[in-house]
C-alpha cells in the first residue's frame, strides 16, 4: 500500500510541474519593454523607424517641389533653342563631370538647379532667354552643385574645362551665381532621382555581391537621362522606380521578381502603376534614341 502511494503521490508531482502557475500569467502575458528586448532588435527597430521617417520626408518635399516645377512649366514657353541649348549644357556638365572626377550627385544636383532656373526665369520674365545665357547658367549650377557635394571644388576658369561655345569670367559667374540662388529661394537640397536609391536597393532581391553593381547601373542610367527635358514631368520618386525596373532587366531578373518589386515600389514610394509603367517607356525610348552618358 505504502508504495502504491508514493507512485501516485510522484504522479501528482509531475501533473503539477506540468501544469501553469496562473498567479503568474499576468507577469508573462505582459509585453517586453525595449529595456529587456535584446539590443540588436532595438538598434534594428530604431533604424526601420528612421528610414521610414526619412522616407516620408523626401516624399513630401519632392511634392512641393515638383508642383511649383510643374506650375512653372505650364506659364514658361520653352522656345526649341532654349530646350537645344540646354541639352548641351547638360552635355557640357557630364563632360565637365567626367574631367574632375565629380559625384554623380553633383551632375544631377547641377541639371535639377539648371532645370529650376530654366523655368523659374522664363515665367517670371518677358526677356527671351538666349542660348549663352543657358550655358552661363550651366557654369553657375555646376558651380554650386559643386560647392554643396564636392570635397575640392576648382576655380571658376578651371571648371570651364571641356568645349564650349562661349567661355565667362568668372565675376559673371557668381553674378549668374546669386540670380540662380535668388529663383531657387536658396533651397540647395532639392529631391533628386539618386535621393532614393538607398531606399529602393533594400526592396531589390540582390545577393551582397550585386549591389555594388546595381548601384553602377542606377547612377549610369540617371546620368544618362539627364539631357531628356521631357523627364520633367515626373516626380523623381517615379523616375527612380522606372530606372530600377531597367536596370533589373539588364540584370536579367526574372519576370516574378521584376512584377513583386514593382508592386513594393508602387505601394512604399506611394503612386500607381501606369504612372511607374508611362516613366520606364519613356526611359526605355531615351536611351534607345541615343541618350547615353
Amino acid at each position: 500500500m505504502a508504495e502504491e502511494e508514493e507512485k501516485s503521490h510522484h504522479h501528482l508531482t509531475c501533473l503539477n510541474d506540468l501544469s501553469c502557475n496562473e498567479d503568474n500569467m499576468s507577469t508573462i502575458e505582459q509585453p517586453l519593454s525595449n529595456n529587456h528586448l535584446p539590443q540588436f532588435i532595438v538598434e534594428l527597430d530604431e533604424q526601420l523607424h528612421k528610414q521610414y521617417c526619412w522616407l516620408h520626408i523626401l516624399l513630401s518635399k519632392e511634392d512641393e517641389t515638383h508642383t511649383k516645377l510643374s506650375t512653372c512649366f505650364l506659364k514658361a514657353d520653352m522656345s526649341l533653342i532654349i530646350i537645344s541649348a540646354r541639352q548641351e549644357a547638360v552635355k557640357w556638365i557630364l563632360a565637365v563631370h567626367s574631367y574632375h572626377d565629380f559625384s554623380a550627385f553633383t551632375a544631377v544636383l547641377s541639371v535639377n538647379y539648371l532645370d529650376q532656373f530654366l523655368l523659374s526665369f522664363q515665367s517670371m520674365s518677358d526677356m527671351p532667354m538666349k542660348p549663352w545665357m543657358v550655358q552661363l547658367a550651366a557654369v553657375a549650377c555646376l558651380s554650386l552643385a559643386a560647392k554643396v557635394v564636392e570635397i575640392h571644388v576648382p576655380l571658376l576658369f578651371d571648371l570651364q574645362v571641356e568645349k564650349s561655345e562661349y567661355v565667362f569670367r568668372p565675376k559673371s559667374i557668381q553674378k549668374m551665381e546669386l540670380l540662380v540662388l535668388s529663383l531657387l529661394d536658396w533651397k540647395m537640397n532639392p529631391v533628386t532621382p539618386l535621393s532614393f536609391m538607398n531606399h529602393i536597393i533594400k526592396m531589390v532581391p540582390l545577393g551582397d555581391h550585386r549591389h555594388l553593381e546595381f548601384s553602377a547601373l542606377f547612377k549610369h542610367r540617371v546620368l544618362s537621362l539627364l539631357s531628356d527635358f521631357k523627364l520633367v514631368h515626373y516626380l523623381p520618386s517615379v523616375i527612380s522606380a522606372a530606372v530600377t525596373l531597367h536596370v533589373m532587366k539588364h540584370m536579367d531578373f526574372g519576370g516574378e521578381n521584376l512584377d513583386s518589386c514593382k508592386n513594393e515600389l508602387c505601394g512604399t514610394l506611394q503612386f500607381n502603376k501606369e504612372k511607374l509603367e508611362a516613366c520606364y517607356q519613356l526611359i526605355r525610348t531615351s536611351l534607345a534614341n541615343g541618350n547615353n552618358y
